[in-house]
């Protein structure tokens, strides 16, 4: 159930900032520690990369994992979509095949 907007700080590179989310918090703050931790790793990696830099590789980064779960997903629902016509149609041609009732 959605909440109220509240503001919330959340802390990425040092950075304390103050959002507005109708987000559980905790939610939130584990969404900011992603961040945090995928620009961390990227500012170990390119040292002398600008920040700004960073976070649109970082965007980058997080939108390609994100398109690829998506496509996973639909990959997955298509496969549970096929076996479950599979069985349905197994179901009916057994169903076909059964003796009369009584």
């Amino acid at each position: 159930m959605a909440q109220e907007p509240q503001k919330i700080v959340v802390e990425i590179l040092g950075r304390s900032l103050t959002l507005q989310s109708s987000m559980e918090p905790e939610r939130l703050q584990a969404v900011a520690r992603m961040v945090d931790d995928h620009l961390r790793q990227l500012q170990k990696a390119f040292p002398a990369s600008p920040v700004a830099d960073l976070a649109i590789l970082a965007a980058l980064n997080l939108a390609c994992e994100s398109l690829e779960t998506k496509e996973d997903y639909q990959q997955l629902q298509a496969e549970i979509d096929r076996r479950s016509r599979q069985l349905i149609e197994r179901l009916e041609r057994y169903a076909s095949y059964a003796p009369p009732g009584p």
